[in-house]
């Protein structure tokens, strides 16, 4: 039945449902894995409380936006009107997780601790979204966006960049190869139809086991989470301990808070440029802080806000009823422990690479919108976050990743930085020609070994030289056939 002619859902809309439903879900796989891994957090707690808490947040949220644009719609009679995209939000979800979750973590050991202090942060960081939807034009013209914007990138380096580098290099042949997988389709924009991400993650996980690092233990054990579960109230975040565990991280929620509102008002801004001027900022942030702090007194600690994408889904001629299927598609997972099973094949180092470009994105974006002679700033504003990361880990020697580029660092910086401008500029053979010579470096000892080749410290690390073979056979074949290969003038 449709209402005005305006339909519920059409055939378009499950290609927008999907992809816009992947986009958030690889995202969640991110933080499942990082909660149970890292953290240890129990199977009840994930798959019985956050689980059905995200998907009651998506209700809200997703049900929420169906019905207003299906309205305004309505209101225009266009049956052919595209909603704005939003989900599961990347910045302030693993912001949340590393910055304010981990440290409560590893200063107190308590997991369940750890999770209510990020749960109590997402029902703050929900009512500063409200608030921001009507307050951000005003903060924008009193605080330098040089300031504001430094203080984010010095967050996105330590929290999402390198934190999650650390992960990745613990299990480089996986985390490494999966990192590569997911720049080359991003830097190297190439056109695919399902989110990089699922598709890096895909194929970082089919490599760790064929490799044999996954084992299907855990695959046996996850089937104890299948069950039926029921969003129920989580009001233990309200008790002194929790609070108490939330409120030195108050700038870090509200700085953090506030960018993403800024994000949300340039989503609806890209609608707009498309000429769909009609569409209004407040409502759909409001709404996005309302589903946050509704999620989180039901134990969802993964914040929400709207996506950027616009053109992409109103070319596709999506309408609004995809907000419909992604609802449908958080209910298969989020209330049957299904979510548990699909974690248990996908090893944590595969899936941080995403944060990584996430964390890249971040602090490429302080340099991108505020004007050059700023970037003193920006760069003077980012140290202190940075610094006091730093310190606080290395003090507790909670990177050992690290440790994989101390010997031969300059080289690997030089390397690293030659396969990114080879993967941006398409440039496969010099790509391939880059790992052979980090390969040959490792092999005589220069980088990731202790020591070089003929000293007793010699001892290079087997992932890193497994990886660079890989990406050296890939990235040659890659040029051979002329894998999207752009035409030079």
């Amino acid at each position: 039945m449709e209402k005005a002619g305006i339909p519920f859902f059409k055939k378009a809309d499950l290609d927008a449902s999907i992809g816009v439903f992947f986009d958030g879900f690889s995202k969640v796989i991110v933080a499942i894995a990082i909660l149970a891994g890292t953290f240890g957090l129990d199977g009840g707690t994930i798959f019985g409380t956050m689980m059905p808490g995200v998907f009651l947040t998506v209700v809200i949220l997703n049900g929420g936006l169906w019905l207003y644009y299906r309205k305004i719609a309505a209101y225009r009679g266009d049956p052919d009107l595209t909603a704005i995209p939003a989900g599961l939000q990347a910045g302030r979800m693993f912001i949340w997780l590393y910055s304010i979750m981990l440290p409560v973590f590893l200063s107190t050991g308590n997991a369940d601790l750890a999770f209510k202090t990020g749960v109590l942060a997402h029902l703050v960081g929900g009512i500063i979204f409200i608030i921001g939807a009507f307050v951000v034009p005003v903060i924008l013209r009193i605080v330098p966006a040089g300031a504001l914007f430094g203080s984010l990138a010095g967050g996105a380096m330590a929290f999402l960049i390198m934190q999650s580098m650390n992960g990745v290099l613990k299990m480089p042949f996986v985390g490494w190869l999966s990192l590569m997988v997911l720049f080359v389709i991003y830097l190297g924009k190439v056109e695919v139809k399902l989110p990089a991400a699922l598709i890096a993650i895909v194929i970082g996980s089919a490599v760790a086991w064929i490799s044999g690092v996954m084992g299907f233990g855990a695959v046996t054990e996850s089937l104890s989470n299948l069950d039926f579960y029921i969003p129920h109230p989580v009001l233990d975040i309200f008790n002194p301990q929790v609070v108490g565990s939330m409120v030195p991280f108050l700038p870090i929620i509200i700085v953090f808070s506030l960018n993403e509102v800024i994000t949300g008002i340039q989503a609806v801004e890209q609608a707009r440029e498309c000429g769909d001027t009609f569409f209004t900022t407040t409502k759909p942030l409001v709404l996005c802080g309302l589903a946050s702090i509704v999620g989180a007194c039901f134990g969802n600690p993964l914040a929400v806000g709207l996506y950027w994408g616009y053109p992409g889904w109103k070319k596709m001629e999506s309408g609004t009823g995809y907000h419909l299927g992604i609802v449908a598609l958080y209910a298969l997972v989020g209330l049957t422990g299904l979510s548990a099973i699909i974690n248990a094949f996908i090893p944590e180092a595969v899936v941080l690479p995403i944060l990584v470009f996430v964390g890249i994105s971040s602090y490429s974006q302080a340099f991108e919108v505020v004007d050059k002679k700023y970037f003193p700033a920006v760069i003077m504003a980012s140290l202190p976050v940075v610094m006091d990361f730093i310190v606080d880990n290395m003090r507790e020697g909670a990177l050992p990743g690290f440790t994989a580029f101390d010997p031969g660092s300059a080289f690997v910086g030089l390397l690293v930085g030659c396969v990114f401008v080879f993967i941006i500029d398409n440039n496969w053979k010099n790509a391939s020609i880059t790992n052979a010579a980090a390969l040959a470096l490792t092999g005589i000892g220069m980088i990731h070994s202790p020591g070089i080749l003929g000293t007793a410290a010699y001892a290079p690390d087997m992932g890193f030289v497994q990886v660079y073979i890989v990406l050296m056979i890939v990235f040659a074949v890659m040029h051979f056939v002329g894998f999207n290969q752009k035409k030079t003038a």
